[in-house]
């Protein structure tokens, strides 16, 4: 039941105002989520003099966690307001939740965000800390606070789940994950997800239209009720994907661009080794990004498709990648093999040709032979310089 007291001191029991109604009170400034006998928790709006107190149980709880929540809505808000960057291409920003009690070998809670393939930031209830590439910019410090409030918010939230599912459906020990975020193209649409999992077996997507929750997982359906329950919780979610999500990765954006934006050459290498009467071949691209990239094998310049392997995209140490295209030729083959290569930071495909007399290694250096070039070419002009002046001399 939802109390509302007037100015005039006139009680009227009201059913729950829409949510831009509760984000106002939020959002205002002055306003403030103040306890009242351990048992009550009233918003107090100065603007139109609303005191609204929940009075259930369950509302209790949840306005507790609204209570913690409150300061991402503002933060979150105002991110938005100071944003100003230019913003280019098609991103996307991407928060990874797991909260595991009781499991020795993990933390209760770890996080993680990412900015298309940039970490942007990590926090895990052992080292209680956020760690980011980007912490020394001192116009993140209000992000920071803002996710310490959504971890303590979302904590009590993940308590509350177990607590229900295992008093209704017998959950025991379970691990919660979330995955949630937004994608911003350049004409300015966006995009929004909220996914929730039990044990990385039972999947469910917030609806955004019908602000409920949808799973394919019959075994999950116990699930769906317990969340549908949680309703200030999933419009909370709901606020965060259409209005605080955005303001955010542009915010990251802002300062995470020079990195997520940068184009590094990949050094390319061919190795072959033999397996009876095969020779496979090994086509090695490391050290470039961004990721997207094409690696080919050509037999006399035409494309081949047939016994070729490939592993996935494997991330270096360095926030560069790397890839490994294999292909199996006859030990006795006399065609001529190369690896093509096509990324965006060549003006033009790179082929590699395989030599069967070098002992098994081809390899192109693009960033070290440009660097060797430039070498050779200021050694000649010295030498010049000085035969020209010995001449003289």
């Amino acid at each position: 039941m939802l109390i509302v007291y007037k100015a005039n001191n006139t009680i009227n029991r009201v059913p729950e105002p829409p949510l831009s109604q509760w984000v106002d009170c939020v959002r205002h400034p002055g306003s403030a989520l103040e306890v009242k006998l351990r048992s009550e928790w009233k918003c107090l709006c100065p603007r139109d003099s609303i005191r609204r107190i929940y009075t259930s149980t369950a509302d209790v709880e949840m306005v507790i966690m609204e209570a913690q929540k409150q300061v991402c809505v503002l933060l979150s808000w105002i991110l938005g307001v100071i944003v100003s960057s230019d913003y280019t291409g098609n991103h996307s920003l991407i928060i990874f939740v797991t909260f595991a009690p009781g499991h020795s070998s993990l933390p209760e809670y770890t996080s993680y965000g990412m900015l298309d393939d940039l970490r942007v930031f990590h926090y895990d209830s052992n080292s209680m800390t956020f760690s980011s590439p980007l912490k020394h910019h001192s116009s993140l410090s209000s992000v920071w606070r803002d996710l310490e409030a959504c971890t303590t918010f979302k904590s009590g939230f993940f308590k509350r789940f177990i607590r229900d599912a295992n008093e209704t459906l017998g959950l025991k020990g379970p691990i919660l994950q979330l995955i949630y975020g937004c994608q911003l193209d350049e004409e300015g649409n966006e995009q929004g997800l909220y996914h929730f999992s039990v044990n990385g077996e039972h999947g469910l997507t917030l609806d955004q239209e019908s602000v409920s929750w949808t799973t394919y997982h019959p075994h999950a359906l116990g699930f769906k009720d317990i969340l549908d329950g949680f309703k200030i919780w999933n419009r909370n979610n709901l606020m965060y994907i259409k209005q605080d999500c955005v303001p955010r990765l542009k915010k990251f954006y802002e300062h995470g661009e020079a990195t997520i934006n940068r184009k590094v050459r990949p050094e390319i290498a061919i190795t072959a080794r033999a397996a009876g009467a095969v020779v496979v071949l090994m086509c090695v691209a490391t050290g470039f990004y961004p990721r997207e990239i094409s690696v080919a094998w050509e037999q006399d310049g035409s494309l081949v498709s047939d016994n070729v392997l490939s592993t996935d995209l494997l991330p270096n140490h360095d926030l560069t990648y790397q890839v490994q295209k294999s292909l199996d030729i006859p030990s006795d083959d006399k065609h001529k093999y190369s690896c093509r290569v096509e990324h965006s930071s060549l003006d033009e495909p790179v082929r590699v040709h395989w030599d069967p007399h070098n002992k098994g290694l081809s390899s192109m250096h693009i960033g070290l032979m440009a660097v060797l070039g430039f070498v050779a070419v200021f050694l000649l002009t010295i030498c010049v310089f000085i035969c020209l002046k010995w001449r003289r001399g």
